[in-house]
């Protein structure tokens, strides 16, 4: 079984940590933060060094790959770290027995799909891209490098979005729009226009319309 080092040490790699334990899918090898001391303990896991370190255990032999737990208020963290190992390690994906992917989609490396996450036809996913629980990723849609989808998200087909870009809960997409890089989609948002500038966006503030 290949052995995994996580970047990051937080909850996400906590939690990565358990699942790839549980689905039988990798062997954790320990975690990699500059901010905690070498040889400390995490949820029982140890933390092996700092991202200087990474290079020298990969070639020692410490670890297969490596996986960037670093979530949605990091990303240029994550990118950072993605095109530092890019090409020199080996990026994992890590993916749920529960999830779908049609055999006509491509997946890039350094991924992660969540429980129940269904990928479809001509669906294209680039690296360093996180689809979280009950998240849909539609026939001919295009994700572009280290987004992050949260829970149950759904765009129609034919969707593209750019880089950096966090889809908040339970927001939906019209077919065919194309998202910009660097685009927050605050939860609930409803999408239907094409977004061409970089900013947070949100559907309107819930009203009273009665009283009971």
């Amino acid at each position: 079984m290949r052995r995994i080092a996580f970047l990051g040490s937080g909850d996400l790699a906590v939690d990565l940590c358990e699942r790839v334990r549980l689905w039988n899918q990798y062997e954790v090898a320990g975690l990699i933060d500059g901010s905690i001391e070498k040889g400390t303990l995490v949820n029982g896991i140890s933390v092996l060094g700092n991202d200087d370190d990474v290079i020298s255990l990969y070639n020692e032999g410490a670890f297969d790959c490596i996986y960037i737990a670093i979530g949605y208020l990091n990303f240029q963290v994550r990118e950072k770290l993605y095109n530092r190992f890019k090409g020199v390690v080996p990026l994992a994906n890590i993916i749920s027995p529960t999830s779908y992917v049609h055999p006509t989609a491509r997946l890039g490396e350094g991924i992660q799909l969540s429980d129940g996450v269904y990928i479809a036809q001509h669906a294209v996913i680039e690296d360093n891209v996180l689809i979280t629980l009950q998240s849909v990723v539609n026939h001919g849609n295009h994700i572009k490098k280290h987004t992050f989808f949260s829970t149950g998200v759904i765009p129609a087909g034919n969707v593209t979005i750019g880089e950096r870009c966090f889809v908040g809960v339970g927001v939906v997409i019209s077919d065919g729009v194309t998202v910009c890089d660097d685009v927050w989609l605050s939860p609930g948002a409803i999408v239907v226009a094409d977004i061409n500038k970089p900013g947070q966006y949100m559907s309107a503030a819930s009203r009273l319309v009665n009283v009971k």
